[in-house]
């Protein structure tokens, strides 16, 4: 008999987050193709935290938290995270030179934008999200790019 009582309740929270879900769709929260900012903390946790940390400051490699990187031009940001970066970027005042590896071959351009809507809300207090379109254009862009970007190649970037 509590096998049979656990199942009905999970069917009924199953049922709650359904409800919950489309009701947070209908409302305009969520836009279809747009992860939510929680799937792109846990892509952060995934793949960037191992350099970053959570709290965005980690002395090997550049820190998110306050860097202009993170609050400035959204299409470089997408174009570090779609190729990777290399060389000497100074950040809060100290250079890093290091590699980022560039995520395009494996992730979405909805998890991209998820990801990076999650960083910019974390780490550079904005709000604004960044589009799944926005992500897919500036791929399109630089179809074929094989190499990472030079810190002078993003700055000559608008």
């Amino acid at each position: 008999m509590l096998p049979i009582v656990r199942l009905g309740y999970v069917l009924c929270i199953t049922g709650l987050c359904v409800v919950s879900l489309q009701a947070g769709t209908a409302a305009g929260h969520q836009q279809p193709g747009v992860l939510s900012v929680e799937a792109g903390r846990t892509e952060f946790e995934d793949r960037c935290a191992a350099c970053h940390q959570f709290e965005g400051r980690v002395r090997e490699a550049p820190p998110l938290a306050g860097s202009a990187w993170v609050t400035g031009s959204e299409s470089r940001l997408i174009r570090i995270v779609l190729h990777g970066v290399r060389g000497e970027m100074e950040v809060a005042g100290r250079t890093y030179n290091r590699e980022m590896p560039g995520f395009g071959p494996v992730l979405s351009d909805e998890e991209i934008a998820a990801v990076l809507t999650f960083v910019r809300k974390r780490f550079g207090g904005l709000t604004t999200p960044i589009r799944p379109p926005t992500v897919t254009a500036i791929r399109a862009a630089h179809d074929g790019r094989a190499s990472y970007w030079t810190v002078d190649e993003l700055l000559d970037i608008p």
